[in-house]
């Protein structure tokens, strides 16, 4: 049986940078801890492969989770909050945890069921924990479109140094979009943007403050 893991931290927006959102995000995140027993339909715990991507312009981008594990793989489209969101969740959890360092990450006691499993779906939650007792850390994402969408779609098993590479890269990711206007707090594209706190007159507020 898979081992659960003993606490999930939901990845609770918190702001990081002028290029990041300040307003709360609409999705179904929280910031407590929890205990987390659901058991998911589909677990990834060979993970060779995961990756925060984006995709298009800034205004214009999309965001995902790419992960490769045995025979399986996983693209899991997100906002940028939610991105946001987990790169954050990933750098808490990870310096509470520091003493675990030199612990050899050991995947849960079952193996990867055989045969392909490619999953591609939009999620509308993720909750990020860590297992002292392996010493890997688990992301759980949910599919909306699964029946009931109470147990994850996918859980992922991912090493210290996994997630250290996905919250560096994607941290990088999130603050290299659009420009915040210091006015309205919104972001400002290319051509400029409607500002409620000059009225809408100042298309370059960004610009000239």
């Amino acid at each position: 049986m898979a081992q659960n893991p003993k606490s999930i931290v939901s990845c609770g927006y918190t702001p990081l940078t002028s290029n990041i959102p300040t307003e709360p995000s609409d999705h179904q995140l929280c910031c407590q801890m929890e205990f987390y027993m659901a058991g998911p339909n589909h677990e990834f715990t060979q993970v060779t492969r995961f990756i925060p991507e984006t995709f298009g312009d800034p205004g214009m981008r999309t965001f995902r989770i790419s992960v490769d594990s045995a025979s399986s793989s996983a693209k899991i489209w997100l906002e940028k909050e939610q991105l946001a969101e987990l790169c954050l969740a990933m750098v808490q959890m990870e310096k509470e945890n520091l003493e675990e360092e030199g612990a050899t990450g050991n995947p849960p006691d079952n193996i990867e069921a055989e045969g392909l499993t490619n999953l591609d779906f939009k999620a509308n939650r993720l909750a990020f924990g860590h297992n002292p007792d392996s010493g890997l850390f688990v992301v759980d994402a949910h599919d909306p479109e699964y029946d009931g969408n109470e147990e994850p779609t996918v859980r992922i098993w991912v090493t210290r140094t996994m997630i250290r590479g996905f919250s560096r890269d994607g941290l990088e990711i999130v603050s290299a979009g659009r420009p915040i206007c210091q006015l309205c707090g919104r972001p400002v594209n290319p051509d400029g943007h409607y500002c409620e706190r000059s009225n809408g007159h100042s298309r370059d507020a960004a610009e000239r403050l």
